[in-house]
Formats: C-alpha cells, structure tokens, sequence
C-alpha cells in the first residue's frame, strides 16, 4: 500500500509539470499534426502493400490511429480548439 500511495503523489494533475519535462513534451496541436501525418502515411502503405498478412496489419494500425485521433479530438473540443491550419 505505501508504493500505490508513492506513486499516485507523483502522478497528481494539481501539480504543475516539472518545466524541463514540459519542454520535450508535444503539444495537443503537435500531436494532432504527427497523427494526422501517421493515417496519411498508413493509407499509402496499405494502397501499396500486397501481402495478406500486412494489409492485415496496417488495417489494424489504421483502427489504432483512428482511436487515437478521435481521442484527440475530444481533447481539443474540450479545450474549445477549432482549427488547426
């Protein structure tokens, strides 16, 4: 029991970012770019590819990168972003 309560001091969301982790970590419209540029890139690999097994797997990856875009999304609507350009 004491690590759980260890760990979770750490994790707190009151808390401010330490300002050097804050530094290397991307921003919402950053992730946002590299998803968007990540489904591009897999919608060309998956026009390109010919083996079953990897048409597989970039149909799976495309599913992940969807979840992760609208997940994103959400965040932006809640922090009332419109567009990014």
């Amino acid at each position: 029991m004491p690590m759980i309560a260890a760990v979770k001091k750490h994790i707190r969301r009151d808390e401010p970012m330490d300002p050097e982790l804050a530094r290397y970590r991307p921003t919402l419209e950053q992730e946002i770019r590299e998803c968007l540029a990540e489904m591009r890139h897999n919608q060309m690999v998956f026009d390109l590819e010919t083996e079953p097994e990897l048409v597989e797997a970039c149909i799976y990856q495309r599913s992940a990168l969807q979840c992760r875009y609208r997940y994103l999304m959400r965040k932006a609507r809640e922090l009332n972003l419109r567009a990014i350009l």
